[in-house]
């Protein structure tokens, strides 16, 4: 689908033949390095919460593999208006939730409007501002909880509350005629609205168990979301599995939920996850016949590049929609209140300038990634003209010239700098490399930082660094998946980059209903963005996966990391 010059680089893996052993009838065994972040779709964005998300919830649409089309989910038909701004889904009249509760459009408007709610802190909430009134209820409530931070009282939260469901109501552009009709009236024609809804921010979720564990702060007025509705014990889904078992870092057990509508055409009869941070283990483990895919090998990993080295035809390395890149914090200031240097886009084009991409690909991770100096990777998106010729490559001398124009010649003077990195994954060999050739090159020192993943996470949401390893892999099928992050309101904007006429650039191009006047205007937008460089691109993503294809039917690994775990056959 994308990047056709990798396939000579995506040879397969080798190691000595795995025994067959015993396994439980039916059941997908899955090893994985990352541990769970959330179940909360509302409140996810790492891909390994959103694969299990779609095993638990069951969203109006959902991506047919291998074609990647979409097809009806929760959903068994909708209508688009002619002039492409109202949406009606029929929810099937069978469908339920594992309780055996009807599932009605009314849960999806409740797991909506959770999203809308500054409250919550979503990271995807602006993929929801596609939908009428939605933006303008999130500021609205953003400024009243202001306000009530202000006044405070018990009585004027319950108020504000009832306020804000009014508000919701009257403003957000979402109706519910009966139980199984959903009517969606966007803000303007929306090309890959239909994606949008078949992803995890747009799943519904149960409205009486979450509820019950919903609490409002009678001081702040803010509505508190306890994480026990995601227990086993208490969350109730609508997906082809149900929660039976989540030990946190250890493992993690779904089964067949009884209720879901399409439960007769579901090829295995659970899933279970083990949590193994290490490659090494994790490799031994699955030759040992006690696991039958291990779904993200990380193409960091030092291991990575040995295993593709050698050829067998249960290693499978897949060209990803994805790319690998350094956040710079963007800020005027650091969390200590000090000026932050990285503030300047000399700074930040110049240390972009100072890494060594290809010694990196080549060298360091050994798979020979495409080398990356934009952020969509080129060919990734039909039609679009990505603006490689602006991007960033490695340039000593002119990185010199760019520190000498900042007040920092041969680096003196930019100090307090670190690499934040998470330390599952490998990504340390990167960080060090890149240590060393900033130090060599440009005089610049810097600090390596490598923290657990749930840490890593908080630190970027609340910009507690300077510099850190990231990764981005795209949603749907369409640029803004990839530069609606960099937009000064987006929850993902981890390296807080502002610039107006970026965001004015987006926001034109949502207005356009020209396809190819469209993805110039996006395309414009990315080459303003890479001049400044909030991020410095290094590689666009490989996948490496391990299954045996004569025992594991049904797995298509494939750019976008779609799956459909309900209808892999374990033989």
């Amino acid at each position: 689908m994308m990047l056709i010059a990798w396939v000579a680089f995506a040879a397969a893996i080798a190691l000595p033949a795995a025994p067959v052993t015993a396994q439980q009838a039916g059941v997908l065994r899955l090893l994985v390095l990352e541990e769970l972040i959330t179940l909360d779709p509302q409140r996810m964005s790492w891909m390994a919460d959103i694969r299990i998300a779609n095993c638990l919830f069951e969203p109006l649409l959902v991506v047919k593999v291998p074609s990647l089309e979409l097809e009806p989910g929760a959903a068994e038909r909708w209508e688009v208006s002619d002039d492409g701004l109202t949406y009606t889904f029929h929810l099937r009249p069978e469908a339920k939730w594992s309780n055996g509760d009807p599932l009605t459009a009314h849960d999806y408007i409740y797991a909506w409007r959770r999203a809308m709610l500054p409250d919550l802190a979503a990271d995807y909430s602006q993929l929801l501002f596609r939908i009428d009134g939605a933006e303008k209820f999130f500021k609205w409530r953003t400024e009243q909880l202001a306000a009530m931070s202000k006044v405070g009282g018990a009585t004027t939260a319950q108020q504000l509350w009832e306020q804000t469901e009014a508000e919701f109501l009257r403003t957000v552009g979402l109706q519910a005629p009966d139980d199984k009709t959903l009517v969606v009236k966007l803000v303007q024609p929306t090309p890959y609205f239909l994606q949008l809804v078949s992803f995890a921010t747009f799943m519904p979720v149960h409205r009486k168990s979450v509820a019950a564990l919903t609490q409002l702060d009678p001081v702040t007025g803010v509505v508190k979301q306890n994480s026990e509705w995601t227990k086993p014990e208490n969350l109730v889904t609508n997906g082809p599995y149900k929660l039976d078992r989540w030990r946190f870092k250890r493992d993690l057990q779904l089964s067949v939920n009884p209720h879901y509508w399409n439960r007769g055409a579901m090829k295995n009869s659970g899933i279970s996850q083990e949590y193994m941070p290490d490659l090494q283990p994790a490799l031994l483990t699955y030759q040992r016949g006690k696991a039958d895919w291990i779904p993200d090998i990380p193409t960091a990993h030092p291991l990575a590049a040995d295993l593709v080295t050698q050829r067998r035809p249960d290693t499978h390395v897949t060209p990803a929609a994805g790319t690998y890149f350094y956040n710079l914090n963007c800020n005027p200031k650091l969390n200590d209140g000090s000026p932050n240097p990285l503030h300047d886009p000399r700074v930040r084009r110049a240390l972009s300038m100072g890494i060594d991409r290809t010694l990196i690909v080549q060298k360091v991770t050994r798979l020979r990634q495409p080398e990356a100096v934009t952020f969509v990777p080129p060919q990734a998106i039909a039609h679009y003209p990505s603006p490689v010729e602006v991007g960033v490559t490695h340039n000593v001398e002119q990185a010199r010239k760019l520190l000498i124009e900042a007040g920092y010649p041969e680096g003196r003077g930019l100090t307090g700098l670190s690499i934040l990195y998470n330390t599952e994954g490998g990504h340390e060999s990167i960080a060090q490399q890149i240590k060393n050739a900033w130090a060599t090159n440009l005089g610049v020192t810097v600090t390596l930082e490598g923290v657990e993943k749930l840490t890593f996470g908080q630190r970027l949401k609340t910009q507690n660094y300077t510099i850190s390893r990231a990764s981005w892999f795209g949603d749907y099928r369409d640029p803004t998946t990839f530069l609606d992050k960099y937009h000064s309101g987006n929850g993902n904007n981890d390296a807080r980059y502002k610039n107006a006429e970026y965001d004015a650039l987006l926001e034109a191009a949502a207005k356009q209903t020209d396809r190819d006047e469209r993805m110039a205007t996006l395309a414009r937008a990315e080459a303003m963005m890479l001049a400044d460089q909030p991020l410095a691109p290094i590689f666009h993503y490989a996948m490496i996966s391990m299954f045996d294809p004569a025992k594991v039917k049904g797995l298509s690994p494939n750019a976008w990391g779609q799956y459909r775990l309900e209808q892999v056959e374990v033989k």
